[in-house]
């Protein structure tokens, strides 16, 4: 009996070929992606606050990582901010955007109509160096009266007291971070303690930006080179400027404070 010419025989390769391409298939089937990070945190106000219905909590994320650029946002939540305190926030961060080493700060505020009336003064590390995925925030009101612009943050050295609402720890004099506004030229110089600070400014009222002059190749010293870095990102990040008594308070462009300094010497 011949079996070679039957139509099963003569159909086996075709089989065998269409089964191992579907064990391949199964095999190419791609992991599934990790779940994100995530953020978990409350949120309260300073004092007794009523807020409308229209107001609005967003919070985010930022990677605060590099004191020579802008922070540059990972993750932001949104939601109603006229319930019972605390409010809640969730925010799912891309764990492909985290390094282990890096630093990653919550900020918070209040909107009201698009205008921001409550804003967290102090930044809270999350997720890299800090190991932290929860954050309780505090919220303080935007100080919103006008202060006349004046020549009198300019030519004044203005020694570091708190940097991300910490007090700076007693040190003498050479080894504490400064800086001044030179009126002439707009050029901002100063130290982070170990190696000087030379830029430029602009000052508009209570508009104030520093930008730091070309790279160059810093020193490494026996200092605290984490505080420098901070410092020196904390002025890269300063976009408006108000005095606190007689000293200056620093503020990002959500009015949040991130640093804060005493005159020591007029120029």
């Amino acid at each position: 009996m011949t079996i070679s010419n039957s139509p099963l025989f003569a159909r086996r390769p075709l089989l065998a070929a269409l089964a191992a391409g579907l064990l391949m298939s199964a095999c190419a089937t791609p992991a599934p992606t990790e779940p994100p990070l995530t953020v978990t945190g409350t949120a309260r106000f300073d004092g007794q606050v009523v807020l409308p219905p229209t107001a609005v909590l967003e919070v985010s994320v930022a990677d605060v990582s590099r004191a020579d650029a802008r922070a540059t946002t990972l993750a932001r939540f949104t939601g109603p901010a006229s319930g019972p305190q605390p409010l809640r926030f969730t925010l799912p961060v891309d764990r492909k955007l985290v390094q282990e080493r890096g630093s990653y700060s919550v900020r918070a505020e209040i909107l009201v109509d698009g205008k921001a009336l409550y804003v967290t003064d102090s930044a809270y590390l999350v997720l890299g160096h800090s190991g932290n995925t929860q954050a309780d925030v505090l919220l303080r009101p935007v100080d919103t009266r006008a202060q006349p612009a004046s020549p009198r943050i300019e030519n004044v050295r203005w020694a570091l007291v708190a940097l991300d609402g910490q007090p700076l720890p007693p040190q003498d004099a050479a080894s504490t971070p400064y800086f001044v506004l030179n009126a002439e030229g707009n050029r901002v110089t100063g130290s982070g303690g170990c190696n000087a600070l030379v830029g430029t400014y602009t000052l508009n009222g209570q508009a104030l930006q520093m930008l730091r002059g070309p790279r160059r190749e810093l020193q490494v010293c026996a200092a605290d080179m984490e505080r420098e870095r901070a410092f020196m990102f904390a002025l890269a990040t300063t976009e408006q400027w108000a005095m606190q008594g007689t000293r200056l308070r620093l503020l990002d462009r959500l009015g949040a404070q991130v640093a804060l300094f005493e005159a020591r010497t007029a120029l």
